[in-house]
């Protein structure tokens, strides 16, 4: 993975630590088709974060099903880190 690519990964999952309380019911890989409201917390050269603080939730699109498995996984920790 390039350099660069890592960094916009680091802070994508910064944001998602920091916002979680405002977005804990999901993480997804897709464009929702319902028209959502999203606001978007980062925009890089690879990747982008959006947020519907109406739902709850995050859309990550730009990263390969290997990045968003991992970053799954890291939403998952922090969910269950939150429930202990």
């Amino acid at each position: 993975m390039k350099d660069e690519r890592k960094k916009e990964l680091k802070k994508i999952k910064e944001l998602i630590k920091e916002y979680y309380n405002l977005a804990d019911c999901g993480i997804y890989n897709t464009r929702n088709v319902v028209g959502d409201e999203l606001t978007t917390l980062y925009r890089g050269k690879y990747f982008t974060l959006d947020i519907c603080f109406g739902y709850s939730y995050y859309e990550i699109l730009g990263m390969t099903l290997e990045e968003f498995n991992k970053l799954e996984k890291y939403y998952n920790r922090l969910k269950h880190q939150e429930e202990e």
